[in-house]
C-alpha cells in the first residue's frame, strides 16, 4: 500500500511514510516526519543520480513537424502501394527465462523474407495497463499489416501471464528478455514465422521504461520507439533502477523518444529536465 501510494501523489506519500513511522515503528511525530521526508527525497535523489549529461546529439521536433513527418511516411508508404497483410495474430503462452512462469503473448507472423521483430509493451498492470490498450494493439495491428512478425504481451500478474508484478521493474525487464530469447529462437518453444535477427522494440508509458532498459542490452536489437516515458513518475514505478533504466537505454543503435505535452504522467518538461542522450 506504502508503495502504491507512492507512485500516485506526493502528498499520499508522504502522509502514507509518516503512518507508517509512527503507527508501526512507534517513534515521536517529529521524528517520524523527518523520516518519512527522508525516505521520500532519499529515493527520488537515489534515482536522479547518475542520470545521463546534457546531450550533444539531441533534436527536438515539435507537433507540427512530428505530424508533417507522418504525413511523410503514410505517403511514402501509399506509393510503394505496399500492400497490409490480414491481422493474424495468434495467443501463445510463452515460458520465463527461468521456466518457472508463462507469459501470455500476441503473435503475428510476418513474411517468409523479413527477418524483424517489433515487441509491444504496454503501461503499469498494477494501474489496468495491458496488452490490449488502444495504443499497443494499433501499433500492433499496423506494423503486423506491413509483414513484419509482431509481438505484443502481458507482463506478469497481467491477464493469463502467471505471477506477480513487481515494483522495482526487474521481473518486467525478465518478463520482455523472456520474450526476445522466444522470438530469436533462442528459448526451448519455437516461435510462428521466418527466422528473427532483429528487434525493434516499442515501448508505452511504463513500458516504455522496461523497453529501454533493455535495448542497450541486447545486440539484436536494432532500434527503441519510447511513447510517453513516465519521467515524473519513474523513481515509483521502479524505485532503485530507474536511473539505471534510462542508463542504459544511452547505448541503444537508434531511438524515437515521442513525448505528449498533455499527459497526465510524463511531459516535455519533465523530459528535458532529464535530457538523456539520445538522438530522435
Amino acid at each position: 500500500w506504502l508503495l502504491i501510494s507512492w507512485s500516485m501523489f506526493p502528498i499520499l506519500a508522504a502522509l502514507g511514510s509518516l503512518a507508517f513511522c509512527k503507527i508501526f515503528l512507534g517513534l515521536s511525530t517529529k521524528i517520524a516526519l523527518g523520516v518519512s521526508t527522508c525516505i521520500i527525497f532519499g529515493i527520488k535523489l537515489s534515482n536522479r543520480l547518475g542520470a545521463p549529461n546534457p546531450p550533444s546529439s539531441l533534436r527536438m521536433i515539435d507537433n507540427k513537424t512530428f505530424r508533417s513527418l507522418s504525413r511523410q511516411l503514410w505517403h511514402k508508404v501509399k506509393e510503394d502501394r505496399m500492400q497490409f497483410q490480414e491481422n493474424t495474430e495468434e495467443r501463445y503462452r510463452v515460458r520465463t527465462r527461468d521456466g518457472k512462469g508463462k507469459l501470455e503473448a500476441m503473435v503475428q507472423a510476418g513474411r517468409d523474407n523479413n527477418d524483424v521483430a517489433f515487441v509491444i509493451t504496454h503501461p503499469w498492470g498494477r494501474l489496468g495497463g495491458n496488452m490490449d490498450f488502444p495504443i499497443v494493439a494499433t501499433l500492433a495491428k499496423f506494423f503486423g499489416g506491413l509483414g513484419y512478425t509482431v509481438c505484443r504481451f502481458n507482463f506478469r500478474g497481467v491477464g493469463m501471464s502467471t505471477g506477480r508484478a513487481s515494483f522495482t521493474g526487474q521481473s518486467e525487464e525478465n518478463d520482455l528478455e523472456s520474450i526476445l530469447n522466444y522470438l530469436l529462437g533462442q528459448a526451448k518453444d519455437k516461435p510462428p514465422g521466418p527466422k528473427i535477427t532483429k528487434i525493434v522494440l516499442i515501448g508505452y508509458s511504463y513500458g516504455s521504461m522496461i523497453a529501454s532498459s533493455v535495448a542497450g542490452n541486447r545486440k539484436e536489437v536494432e532500434a527503441l520507439i519510447a511513447i510517453s516515458y513516465p519521467y515524473a513518475w519513474n523513481w515509483a514505478l521502479a524505485v532503485g533502477n530507474s536511473a539505471r533504466m534510462l542508463q542504459s537505454a544511452r547505448n541503444a543503435r537508434k531511438s524515437l523518444w515521442i513525448m505528449g505535452d498533455s499527459d497526465d504522467f510524463t511531459s516535455t518538461g519533465s523530459f528535458m529536465f532529464q535530457k538523456p542522450s539520445f538522438c530522435i
